[in-house]
């Protein structure tokens, strides 16, 4: 006899043989043998049997949930901040914004007519959205239409080179900075630094700067008359890169030299400058600096051919090219082409700087003794090799030199007058070294301090080789000079020569605190000795 079978039955047979294999799989899988509740047998088909547990199953549910909420949770703050809403918790999203569509009136909209005010409100607001949202983008960096010029960008003559500078100018970049310095709220000045060291463990560094940061009384456009006057408690702001800005604190301002160290906490990604003590004349330099955006400032000279102007302190280097406003490079540094800074601007209209063979060594000096102490020869002079060769070969023919310093301002009362040497007269050699530019000297005379192991705090013994061109002779002289901290100054004796048979004749104080003296002489008339005027320029 043959058993009859119907679908049904057929279909609970088909049923028992899946659960049971299915019992005996998940038994297999499940570590614990603890079996799953068997389903029907199209959701058993659609499920996974991934082995682990039911709790994974639901952890993965649970996660489904969270992620489809996320998304939602994204789409609004993505929505909040095309219409320009600040988001709570401050975090970025980083959901696509919506394209920048111009709103438009519906077609068959006739504007002579009036409009519905659902729809011209609509409108309104919409247009308020998009030129709110242009605004937006144009402040991206990317989309700013407009920018300074710079040299690198309008100066053709700088296409042959544009590509490598741009590269240095963007290395150099990260180590300039701005200041800004204000007493009782009102500005005072504004220039440029750089970075010269700094200290991962307090996370502070130190910028250097001109100290016309600070001085709040220019009297005079000479220098060596040191009448300029500085404030020790002037709130000094650091601008870095990117708009962020911080406090200077002034630990130690150097008058002489014009130099102002800060410390400033600093990021840990600060770059440190690299340093070149040699510079040349005529070699390609960039001056840079930050304006009062914290923009960088970029421009390019040449060192000149020349020796500093009477007024200037003679361990300047000039800048050849236009007079110009140097309000916002002044105190930055001056790259050359390979990036590395080869002095600091120091200016004046014309244009100079301190190269970076003096600048690292006022800087040794203060780092470790606390002060930059500084010879005082009571000479001021310029080079030969920098004059006109057509006065060169003058020289050369009348007195067989073409190397040396000629003295152009002795001090009034100074040990170089006293041993005899005046305006006119040839240094040649410093302690046995010939000597060709004023830099030469100055980072001589820098080098005794640093070499002396404690600042030289007593008198120093320098000796001069002088060749004296009114004699044809040469001579060393041994001068006694003090090393004090403050400015130079050159006082200049003064003759003034009366109708009458009076000579007035003046002395001046070796301080310019002191009051000068004026003594007034009875002579028959005298004319005196060309070597005995001795103060002229």
């Amino acid at each position: 006899m043959f058993r009859m079978t119907t679908p049904s039955t057929r279909l609970r047979g088909r049923e028992q043989q899946q659960s049971s294999r299915t019992k005996s799989a998940r038994n297999k899988l499940d570590g614990s043998g603890e079996q799953l509740p068997s389903e029907g047998c199209g959701k058993r088909k659609k499920a996974k049997l991934d082995g682990i547990s039911r709790r994974v199953s639901s952890e993965r549910f649970s996660k489904k949930g969270k992620s489809s909420q996320d998304r939602d949770m994204l789409e609004k703050k993505a929505k909040k901040r095309n219409r320009g809403e600040e988001e709570d918790d401050g975090s970025c999203s980083s959901a696509v914004s919506s394209p920048l569509r111009e709103p438009y009136m519906p077609d068959g909209t006739e504007i002579s007519k009036p409009i519905n005010s659902a729809i011209s409100d609509k409108y309104r607001d919409m247009q308020e959205e998009y030129y709110a949202k242009i605004a937006r983008q144009m402040k991206m960096p990317i989309l700013i239409p407009h920018t300074p010029p710079n040299c690198l960008v309008n100066d053709l003559t700088l296409l042959h080179i544009r590509e490598p500078a741009r590269k240095v100018v963007l290395c150099a970049a990260q180590f300039v900075v701005g200041l800004s310095s204000s007493i009782d709220g009102e500005p005072l000045a504004w220039c440029s630094g750089f970075w010269m060291d700094l200290d991962s463990e307090k996370r502070t560094g130190t910028v250097v700067t001109t100290a016309h940061l600070i001085r709040t009384k220019w009297a005079s456009p000479d220098a060596w008359l040191c009448k300029d006057e500085y404030a020790s408690d002037v709130k000094v702001t650091v601008h870095l890169r990117g708009g962020a800005v911080a406090n200077g604190c002034l630990l130690y301002h150097q008058k002489h030299y014009n130099l102002a160290f800060f410390r400033v906490k600093m990021d840990p990604s600060i770059q440190l400058p690299y340093f070149s003590d040699k510079v040349e004349c005529a070699q390609d330099i960039f001056e840079l600096g930050r304006d009062e955006s914290a923009k960088l400032v970029i421009h390019h000279d040449r060192v000149e051919y020349s020796n500093p102007n009477v007024h200037e302190r003679y361990h300047h280097m000039r800048i050849q090219g236009p007079h110009r406003d140097r309000e916002y490079d002044n105190g930055g540094p001056v790259i050359d082409l390979d990036g590395k800074v080869v002095g600091m601007i120091d200016s004046c209209p014309e244009g100079s700087f301190i190269p970076s063979s003096i600048l690292l060594k006022c800087f040794h000096l203060w780092r470790n003794f606390g002060r930059i102490r500084r010879p005082h020869l009571g000479l001021n002079f310029f080079a030969i090799s920098l004059l006109n060769p057509i006065q060169v070969e003058d020289i050369l023919i009348e007195h067989k030199i073409n190397e040396g310093l000629i003295v152009k301002e002795v001090s009034a009362g100074s040990p170089a007058e006293r041993c005899g040497i005046r305006v006119g007269d040839v240094v040649e050699c410093f302690d046995g070294k010939c000597v060709s530019t004023a830099v030469e000297v100055e980072n001589m005379l820098l080098s005794i301090v640093v070499n002396s192991g404690d600042g030289l705090n007593s008198d120093l013994d320098v000796e001069i080789q002088v060749y004296f061109p009114r004699r044809y002779l040469r001579r060393i002289k041994i001068l006694t000079v003090k090393v004090p901290e403050d400015g130079e100054f050159v006082a200049r004796g003064i003759q003034v020569s009366q109708p009458t048979s009076r000579l007035v004749t003046s002395s001046p104080s070796t301080s310019p605190s002191e009051p000068r003296q004026v003594t007034i002489l009875f002579f028959a008339f005298l004319l005196w000795p060309e070597e005995e005027l001795c103060y002229a320029y």
